[in-house]
């Protein structure tokens, strides 16, 4: 009998492999014990025949709203522990042979191995020379409250040699350009032959304009000012993806937005290198759908901050990229450890032009994509 039932759900996976997997973007995603899943703002990679999903775990705490701007995190004007600025921050690994079943594995860097403060967006990419897994996280160290920490914000660095831990720090405060690191992305250049790769970032120290800056080729730092594109985007921007298509070069981001619930733009910006020189599309695939309020920020398209792109293999070849963005303050049950993540069906480009860009999306309830 353990023998048949173990030969139907090999049969049952096989076939959910061949349908595809099926994406839903109405209500939170569990994992295989059937627990929701705690998982943002981090990155996905394939690696060994499975998925990797590593992101923010937020844990339990309710989600909370202010009377002044930003309304949806009121916890940064106020000291340490409120939710979304909490210290006891996970950061959760979840794998997926299919990217629609996935197993929780472990929290890679626990608060034990790591100096105290709060973290937000990790972002895990792997160095073919040195073998290595290399972690990204932003940091705030213990002030009177975040947005007094915010200024002096950095990025914590940390290897391993296994995609799901021990990850052990390296460098707690990476040589970064501009200081006061915000949101960022990661990206290993699979045109370059040495591996390069790009960290691209917003910071308190210029404003919250985006800027991209090359890596140690050990990917433990960046070569700040000697290798930089500059000042890319107008101020208040944040939230950058930052990804590869047939030689160009992709840059998103939108407006600041603190855990906000009506969603941020995705302006496209293109370069033939990932330095520059940056061209602005002016194409925003997150437009408005309505007339802001007093601030000009109204709802989009998909109410979701940028997060990142999942790459994949498509036909003839060409990859398939999905856009992913964190719905804030979208949990049914009102912890921000539920909210949900929006993925997008394939993003559809557009290579009329001398400068490619991508078409705006529309939001999608639920989709297949083949994997």
């Amino acid at each position: 009998m353990k023998s048949l039932f173990s030969t139907l759900l090999s049969l049952s996976h096989l076939l959910s492999r061949c349908r595809g997997a099926f994406i839903d973007n109405t209500r939170p995603r569990v994992d295989s014990d059937g627990v929701l899943m705690d998982v943002h703002d981090g990155n996905i990679l394939h690696h060994d025949g499975l998925w990797h999903w590593w992101g923010m775990g937020y844990r339990d705490c309710l989600l909370e709203t202010g009377l002044i701007p930003p309304r949806n995190c009121p916890g940064i004007y106020r000291e340490f522990g409120h939710c979304g600025f909490r210290t006891d921050h996970a950061i959760n690994l979840y794998t997926s042979p299919d990217l629609e079943t996935w197993t929780f594995v472990s929290d890679i860097l626990p608060e034990h191995v790591r100096p105290e403060g709060i973290y937000f967006r990790p972002k895990v990419i792997y160095n073919n020379q040195t073998m290595e897994w290399v972690l990204w996280v932003n940091h705030l160290a213990p002030a009177i409250s975040p947005l007094v920490s915010y200024p002096e914000a950095g990025f914590l660095v940390a290897t391993s040699k296994t995609p799901s831990g021990p990850f052990t720090v390296i460098r707690e405060r990476a040589h970064i350009q501009v200081s006061g690191g915000g949101d960022f992305a990661l990206m290993v250049d699979p045109n370059d032959a040495e591996g390069a790769a790009y960290i691209a970032y917003d910071a308190w120290g210029n404003n919250h304009a985006v800027l991209v800056e090359r890596l140690t080729p050990d990917y433990q730092d960046s070569l700040g000012a000697e290798a930089t594109s500059g000042q890319i985007s107008p101020r208040d921007n944040e939230a950058p993806i930052l990804f590869e298509r047939r030689g160009w070069y992709f840059l998103l981001f939108g407006h600041t937005c603190c855990f906000c619930e009506q969603g941020s733009g995705a302006r496209v910006w293109v370069a033939p290198h990932p330095l520059g020189p940056w061209t602005d599309t002016e194409v925003d695939i997150n437009p408005p759908v309505r007339e802001g309020d007093i601030l000009g920020l109204g709802d989009r398209e998909v109410r979701a901050q940028c997060n990142g792109v999942i790459s994949l293999a498509g036909e003839a070849g060409h990859a398939l990229h999905l856009y992913t963005g964190d719905l804030w303050s979208s949990a049914p049950d009102s912890l921000k450890s539920h909210d949900l993540q929006y993925w997008s069906p394939p993003l559809e480009f557009d290579d009329s032009e001398e400068v490619p860009t991508i078409k705006p999306m529309k939001f999608a309830q639920n989709f297949t994509i083949p994997v």
